[in-house]
């Protein structure tokens, strides 16, 4: 197996906890603080999708009921396929509204595993910096270097 294509020990797509490991966050090994539950935007994703296929099954149970009992002489076929199609589309928008809704959870995973990562990135900067030189480290204030560089900047004016 070539070591450039092998997949990493923690590699998943899952996200979420995992039994005996840390949880993972868009394919990113997490600390369990860092995970955000999405409890009330799955729930109200779980109501709309259920909605749109009460509200499918009643336009179907509507035509059924109509062709079942028909009136004589087709009356009422133009209102009922009209009503019929206008529910279905319904039907389909509302659970497109709730593929969105577990796309906004998605999404928000992946931006939160980008900032973790940023912040781990930022981590190893800054440590790399201070053991080059570049940096100041633990014993100088953050904020000393910029004073520095103000007073040097004003007596070049």
């Amino acid at each position: 197996m070539n070591p450039r294509t092998a997949p990493w020990d923690g590699e998943s797509d899952e996200t979420g906890p995992r039994a005996g490991k840390r949880p993972m966050l868009a394919g990113i090994e997490v600390r369990e603080e860092d995970l955000e539950p999405q409890k009330g935007l799955d729930f109200t994703s779980l109501v709309v999708h259920v909605s749109a296929g009460v509200i499918l099954v009643l336009a179907l149970v509507q035509f059924a009921a109509w062709w079942i009992d028909r009136p004589p002489g087709g009356a009422g076929m133009g209102l009922l396929v009209g009503d019929t199609i206008r529910l279905i589309v319904v039907s389909a928008l509302l659970w497109a509204a709730g593929d969105v809704i577990k796309l906004m959870i998605k999404t928000h995973y992946d931006v939160r595993a980008a900032r973790i990562l940023l912040a781990r990135q930022t981590y190893m900067m800054r440590h790399m910096g201070v053991a080059s030189g570049e940096l100041p480290g633990a014993d100088e204030p953050v904020g000393a270097r910029r004073a520095h560089d103000d007073a040097r900047d004003g007596a070049a004016s």
